[in-house]
């Protein structure tokens, strides 16, 4: 060993354990932050359907189903796909979609969250605010899912 060190010394080489070591720290400072972004994004989701519960329903019956349903239905499209991205970490042939898998279901349960958001202040009865209010609990599961992805690196 001492022998390697003294030539790469000699050749004009940098200590390359050094390096190493200086990556594998700024690896580690990264998920560090990124496992704090999934934290606080999913602590933005779950304080969002805490207070969509002060939204009361509405007594009279409308007709403003088409926001709470989309809201749902839309909800479940990053809930598959953080599926894909779990079956990724255990299917050797999926684990190059691991990380494309989440990144989509990011974006896309944003998108999704605003839309619950905006059926919540829509308001309306209580089948269509337990819809919406469903709609923002599914749309955080990608962001708890990749806290927990992330903080396996650590």
């Amino acid at each position: 060993m001492t022998s390697v060190l003294a030539c790469q010394l000699q050749a004009g080489l940098p200590d390359l354990d050094r390096l190493r070591e200086l990556i594998e720290r700024v690896k580690q400072i990264i998920v560090t932050g990124g496992i704090g972004l999934a934290l606080a994004a999913s602590l933005i989701f779950l304080l969002a359907w805490v207070f969509s519960h002060l939204r009361r329903p509405a007594i009279a019956s409308e007709k403003r189903r088409l926001l709470p349903t989309t809201a749902l239905l839309l909800s479940w499209v990053p809930v598959l796909l953080t599926l894909v991205a779990g079956l990724g970490a255990l299917v050797p042939s999926l684990a190059p979609f691991v990380l494309k898998s989440f990144a989509l279901a990011v974006v896309l349960a944003g998108f999704v969250w605003c839309i619950s958001v905006a059926a919540v202040v829509a308001g309306g009865n209580k089948q269509q605010l337990g819809r919406a209010r469903k709609a923002l609990l599914l749309a955080g599961t990608p962001w708890y899912c990749l806290a927990v992805y992330l903080s396996t690196f650590l």
